[in-house]
This record gives C-alpha cells, structure tokens and sequence, in this order.
C-alpha cells in the first residue's frame, strides 16, 4: 500500500521545530559533541535505511514461466528479493524490516500453496514440517508469492534476536508488522486460499510471539516511551523519544496497518498501555508516534513538518519495479530529503531490472545519517558509530 494516512492529513495542523533537544536538561545538549552525541541524540534524530517485504524472494521461475501464459509480465511487480534478515543486517547496514504476517492458528493453512502445487516446487516438501505447525506465517501472498527467508514471525524475529545479541552497540532496529488476511480473486489456474481472519479476537497472537522471542528489557515499547504522561502523543511531544544512549542494542516494533486492525489493536488501550507495537495512528491521537507515510511524492512537506514535531516516520523510496526498471530517482531524493527516519526500499543493492537504481544513504559511511530535518544543529553522521 502506498497511501496510509487519509487525505485529510495535508490539512492536519503542522507545529515548528522545537528549539531545544526535548527532555535534554538545561544547556547539557547546547552543544552537541562526539562525546555527549549518545546522550543528547534521540531515536528521532537519525534515519536509517529499510527494507519492503524484508523476507522475500524471487517467485520460482517455473511459476513466472506458466503464468505469462494468462498475462504477460505478471511477476513484474514482484521480482524482487532480499537477502536473509542477518545478511541485510551484517552486510548491508539495514536498521528497518518490514514482516507480512498471516495468522494460521492450526497449522497448514499456507503449506501447500496453489502455485508451487502447479510446479512441483520441491520447497514444500522441504518445508511442509513447518508451515504445517500452528504459528504465524511470513509470506507475500497466499498460493502466489510464498517464497520467504524466513517462513515463521518466531524464525524471522529469532534471527534479528540473534544477531542483536551478538551486536550489543548497535543502533536501534524497526520491525514493521503488516497483518494480512485479504481474500484473493481465482485467477488463471489457480485457485486461492481463504485466509484466517484477523480481528479483535486474534490480533494480540502477534504480541505473544514478540514475547515467545524477546525479552522485555529488548525491546522499546509504547510505555516506555509514555512513561506518566496521560498519552503516548503527549510524551512525544513533550519528552521526546529515548536517546541513542538508551536505545542501543534494542528492537521497537510498529503495525502497519491502518483501518480495522489498527481499531481491533487500539481496542484494549487506547494510549497501548501493555502493548509491543507502535501505531500509525493519525497525528494527536493518543496512541500517535510513529506515522506511515509511504507516498512521498504527494506527502514529502508533510512529512518533513511531522518529522520536525518529533514522530518517527517510514516512507518508501521505490515502488513495485518503477524507479528499478526506469532508473527515475525523483521519489528517492524527496524520500532522504523528507525527514523520514526509515526509507524503505526493494534495492538496497543495484537494480538487476535494467537500470543500476540503488538506494544508499548519502553523506555518511555508516549505517545511519544525522537526520536531514530533525537532528539538532551540530550533529555528525560519523558520530553515529556501532
């Protein structure tokens, strides 16, 4: 999805940029230096680059082939991959994962996709053991696109719990859930399965499989950052979010759907009080920190003005196959431009879709940059070490 916030947020009030580094003490960040940066920088203060549908890999050939037999080019928006969740962090510097999560509380529900049915796709037999357990699955869609580095929420978080653990200095990593249960439209050959409903009955499952992988003291959570204040909006904007200094070695997780799961995730507290996920609620709502945003092109002041507030946003800096088969950049510059702290893209490393479209964070060596709109003045991307 690529519009997340409804239309009237363009007209949405927009406050300027503090003045001061909020919850700094009196003249203890006047000055922002190597040695006080871990103190008086905060979560906000940085942006980071992401990944979109972190966990997926190519559809197999065999399927591509087949089914431009009923539509020519039907895997364009779709051929893309990531290498597995530790290489993106290890060797590729990714600080933001996006997860699609469907629920299967029986087990078996996804272990024989329609697709790889069509093809003999000798992986599911290999992976039939666990995708017949009960548990949440990672996966693009249903029968079509099941090709993932990581079949399970529990395998994917292990493996960032893992390398987190083993990388205790490491700046602070976004794990974005998007929880999936759409039906899908018979098509060609095949025919799709009906997904598990997610609803108010089931939706705190996925907090549960947080807590199965992380410890508490792991993890960045809604009341960590309210604190005493009466709502999460309230501590942001008036404290702000923990530093740098607080939050390295730590994961903080957000939902990313909006509509009825975000109603059915508000709909034991309003504020999340004892909640794992962040939300993409909209600007002054009491659960509101963190905003998707992912359409840059038509949102970039917006962006910048929210991210001058204090709330962390995503926003995607390519789009299925466009900007990877035209080599266009206008939809990246805006994106690092815009104040985002996660740009999220498909081509971390060079396009393989005819042209050398990249995403790479400029004016730093590392794996962060002192934001472009929100860091305060005197910030150095090279302070941002690991």
């Amino acid at each position: 999805m690529n519009i997340t916030l409804p239309a009237l947020l363009a007209g949405a009030l927009l406050l300027p940029l503090p003045s001061v580094i909020l919850g700094a003490e009196p003249g203890q960040c006047a000055t922002i230096s190597a040695d006080n940066a871990d103190r008086c920088l905060r979560l906000n203060h940085i942006q980071v680059l992401g990944t979109h549908n972190s966990y997926k890999r190519f559809p197999a050939p065999a399927l591509i082939t087949l089914l431009n037999e009923y539509r020519d080019g039907w895997a364009d928006d779709i051929s893309y991959q990531h290498r597995p969740l530790p290489e993106q962090l290890e060797m590729l510097g990714i600080r933001q994962f996006e997860l699609d999560v469907f629920a299967d509380p029986d087990g078996g529900l996804y272990s024989q996709p329609a697709g790889g049915l069509l093809i003999d796709d000798p992986e599911l037999t290999r992976h039939r053991a666990v995708m017949d357990a009960p548990g949440l699955k990672v996966l693009h869609s249903q029968d079509l696109d099941y090709r993932s580095t990581c079949l399970t929420l529990i395998t994917c978080l292990t493996q960032i719990r893992d390398w987190s653990a083993q990388n205790p200095s490491h700046l602070p990593i976004m794990i974005m859930l998007e929880l999936k249960d759409s039906a899908r439209q018979d098509w060609g050959p095949l025919t799709y399965t009906t997904p598990q409903t997610i609803d108010a009955d089931n939706i705190f499952t996925v907090d549960d499989e947080i807590w199965q992988v992380f410890d508490r003291d792991h993890v960045i959570t809604p009341d960590d950052v309210r604190g005493d204040d009466d709502s999460l909006n309230a501590a942001v904007m008036a404290r702000g979010w923990p530093t740098l200094a607080d939050s390295r070695g730590k994961v903080l997780f957000a939902l990313d759907n909006t509509g009825r799961h975000l109603t059915d995730y508000l709909s034991r507290s309003s504020v999340l009080a004892g909640r794992a996920l962040f939300v993409s609620a909209m600007p002054g709502h009491p659960a509101s920190a963190f905003l998707k945003m992912n359409n840059v092109l038509a949102d970039a002041n917006a962006i910048s003005q929210y991210a001058a507030q204090g709330y962390l946003i995503r926003t995607r800096s390519d789009v299925p196959s466009h900007e990877a088969r035209t080599g266009d950049t206008p939809r990246r510059e805006q994106a690092l431009a815009s104040g985002a702290q996660y740009i999220s893209t498909d081509y971390v490393e060079p396009s393989p879709l005819g042209s050398d479209y990249q995403v790479v964070l400029p004016d730093t060596e590392g794996v962060a940059r002192c934001n472009p709109i929100s860091a305060p003045s005197g910030c150095r991307s090279e302070w941002l070490t690991e």
